[in-house]
């Protein structure tokens, strides 16, 4: 977020193509879980009061994708409309009666109204659809921190309503924020974790950091200029401007002092909000987003576990769980009792992760179980002596002996033969991993390994995720 961040519009473009690529697959068909005793069903009680939540009265009725509904201007299906200057600006002023924020409508707005409505149609259609999963959130927080509902836009110019998005200077999360403005806001960062890419976390980091800049500037396009390019280009810009002291500072009198790239950041974010306020003016139409945020339930866990045993357990793809919990970059969420962190489904699997939480805690998935298997095996072929150590030890013992009723003292007996080294290059050693490990920091305790043999020797992908607990397989060198 903001320091450094160069060609942040190119990069929310390129964002976008490749976050919808595609239409949203996600939460549409599961696998049938295989009947299982130790499986806990909900109780048909409360499942029935669960379901008044389904009811149209509670939930976001309002929302459709159905474009024979949302069409009221009667379009046909390959209308672009494009309109005059007068109604562009017309259409704005009204969005500024409405908002504490000062829309102003010029050439540069208009080439953005371009980009959204006419140039990039299908990418702002998939936009409308996320919006849905993400909107309510930010409009609450915006509301609890009393700060303008339009700013909710603002996550369009940063990151495409990507969650994962990450800029090349390292801006990350729907709202980039960089690791130190991140670190300033309380959002963590560590090996398993990052709080920049929490939906919840994040937003409010950002409702926080934007209050902290209109304490400063009292200008809500300042604001949004500062949170692009940081509040020392602002002051820079305001000194070099040398506006009169009596005048007000605003944005656009300074706006030509500023980076290039910060001089479009406004124009960009007003463009946005015009085009998501009156896309059924353009015949633009939500895609159906993968869930919806009424559809969403959250639970504190407080033991460590991979999302893949959610996954495996309640046949929910592991996928479908990333996208809704971002922040666990591995997929591992290192919970415990005195640091508990948040799980995000779909309320529909809620009740069922509840009944079986501890379940899951100690399920293990097919692959873990398959792999636990082959340790056991290759731990007995080890410690079991094959025909001909047997013999071995047995020739030296009688060699000892004999040795001994000569009258030689034991140290000058015949030397017991050497265990034989697994391999010609050493030997093997099992490591227990623990909290915080990777293939590359294993690998650096161990002199001469490497992480492409650890991957080897143990039959690892490079998707492979380790978990604490696990024992993988090293060979010593020397």
């Amino acid at each position: 977020m903001h320091l450094h961040k160069k060609g942040i519009l190119l990069f929310v473009l390129s964002s976008i193509i490749h976050f919808s690529a595609s239409a949203f697959p996600l939460f549409t068909s599961f696998p049938q879980r295989p009947p299982d005793s130790s499986f806990l069903k909900d109780n048909p009680v409360v499942a029935q009061l669960d379901s008044l939540a389904t009811l149209a009265f509670f939930t976001n009725s309002t929302f459709t994708t159905d474009v024979s509904k949302l069409n009221i201007y009667k379009f046909p299906a390959d209308s672009v409309p494009v309109y005059d200057d007068s109604v562009y600006s017309k259409r704005i002023q009204t969005m500024g009666i409405n908002s504490p924020f000062e829309y102003v409508y010029n050439q540069q707005v208009r080439n953005y109204i371009d980009v959204y409505s006419v140039k990039k149609r299908k990418l702002t259609s998939r936009l409308l659809g996320m919006a849905e999963i993400y909107f309510p959130l930010f409009e609450e927080q915006l509301d609890k921190h009393n700060l303008p509902l339009e700013l909710k836009y603002l996550a369009i110019i940063e990151s495409a309503l990507n969650p994962i998005a990450r800029s090349r200077c390292g801006a990350s999360g729907l709202w980039q924020f960089m690791l130190n403005t991140g670190k300033m806001y309380d959002l963590k960062v560590t090996s398993y974790v990052d709080d920049r890419l929490d939906p919840y976390k994040s937003t409010v980091a950002a409702c926080e950091h934007l209050s902290d800049l209109y304490n400063i500037y009292h200008d809500w396009a300042i604001v949004l200029a500062a949170y692009n390019a940081g509040a020392g280009c602002i002051n820079r810009a305001i000194r070099t401007a040398n506006l009169d002291t009596s005048e007000r500072i605003t944005y656009w009198k300074i706006q030509k002092y500023l980076p290039v790239e910060t001089q479009n950041y406004v124009p960009a974010f007003i463009g946005a909000s015009y085009t998501m306020t009156y896309a059924t003016e353009h015949n633009l139409y939500p895609v159906q987003p993968p869930v919806m945020h009424c559809e969403l339930d959250t639970i504190k866990v407080t033991q460590d576990f991979n999302i893949n045993q959610i996954s495996s357990y309640l046949c929910i793809p592991a996928e479908d769980i990333k996208l809704l919990n971002p922040a666990y970059k591995k997929g591992i969420i290192p919970a415990t009792k005195e640091n508990p962190y948040v799980l995000c489904l779909p309320h529909q699997y809620m009740d069922d992760f509840i009944n079986n939480e501890n379940a899951i805690y100690c399920y293990k998935t097919p692959q873990e179980a398959k792999y636990q298997e082959q340790l056991k095996l290759m731990s007995s072929t080890k410690t079991a002596p094959s025909p001909v150590m047997a013999k071995a030890k047995t020739v030296t013992t009688q060699t000892t002996a004999k040795t001994e009723t000569q009258g030689n003292k034991p140290e000058q007996a015949v030397t017991k033969p050497a265990t034989p080294k697994a391999t010609t290059s050493g030997k093997f050693v099992y490591h227990t991993v623990q909290k915080g490990d990777s293939l590359w920091s294993i690998a650096g305790r161990y002199k001469g390994v490497t992480v492409e043999e650890i991957r080897r020797l143990n039959n690892l992908s490079t998707k492979t995720v380790i978990y604490p607990g696990q024992k993988l397989k090293i060979n010593l060198k020397g």
